[in-house]
């Protein structure tokens, strides 16, 4: 940390392995969105893979109807509620995992569909090797904002990694939108949610009404991945998706907004 403004992360674990670190110093906060991004996108796909369900059977029924918003919106009615739970259901060792597999369908139908939901990492923002430390974890340091996150990983199991990786990556979405100075337009997002309750339907309708709405600006993702997760579908891995299933995996402590449903 004497190392002034940073972000590193560091771990390996099975086929998982990634050791990077960012050099914020004399950076601007878009910058620190970039590197929180690309974080994001390495760890991801990790922690939905670890957590007992079989990605790739997911990967091929996610299958949006077209680009955008209403692609996705399109997948939902066409797929009777039931008929994808029970299409989820193949995909999972145990049934408390469905709302991991859910998250995970909403997140891929989002990335195939070319709808953006978080902030993407930037080439103009390159990070340095690290070295592999003997657990996983991220140390972000940043202009006052302060983060640790570690786990051991001393006989530790898959759902513990996926644990750590989903709570990395729960505060890093969500703190790359303050970074990246978005509008944050809960205002829109209360046209499209209120009043409904969560099911693929009722996210299917959310997602209609906000096809008119969104501009195209970058901050159509906060939008975006805020009506998903205000319908009870986030977009993105998170250590409440896993706490069913798991229930020694804590959901992150929450601020201001919460999940209908």
């Amino acid at each position: 940390m004497e190392g002034g403004d940073e972000i590193i992360f560091t771990g390996a674990y099975k086929d998982f392995k990634l050791g990077i670190r960012f050099d914020l110093s004399g950076k601007e906060p878009k910058d620190a969105a970039c590197a929180l991004g690309y974080v994001s996108s390495k760890i991801e796909p990790y922690a939905f893979a670890f957590s007992g369900i079989d990605t790739k059977r997911i990967d091929e029924f996610a299958k949006p109807g077209g680009k955008g918003v209403g692609g996705v919106a399109a997948f939902l009615e066409k797929n009777p509620a039931g008929a994808m739970r029970e299409k989820l259901s193949t995909a999972m060792k145990r049934p408390e995992l469905m709302s991991v597999a859910g998250s995970y369908l909403i997140n891929q139908l989002l990335v195939k569909a070319g709808v953006q939901f978080k902030i993407m990492p930037s080439p103009a923002v390159a990070p340095k090797e690290e070295k592999i430390e003997d657990f996983i974890g991220l140390i972000g340091n940043y202009k006052g904002w302060i983060a640790i996150k570690k786990l051991g990983l001393e006989n530790v199991q898959d759902y513990e990694v996926s644990g750590i990786l989903s709570g990395i990556n729960h505060t890093i979405v969500n703190k790359a939108f303050d970074f990246a100075g978005m509008k944050k337009d809960d205002a829109a997002v209360d046209s499209v949610v209120k009043g409904k309750r969560k099911s693929y339907g009722n996210l299917a309708t959310a997602l209609r009404e906000l096809e008119t709405k969104l501009t195209g600006a970058p901050d159509d993702a906060y939008v975006v991945c805020k009506v998903c997760e205000n319908l009870g579908y986030k977009p993105y891995a998170s250590p409440e998706m896993l706490t069913a299933a798991y229930p020694d995996i804590k959901p992150p402590k929450v601020k201001g907004r919460k999940p209908k449903g």
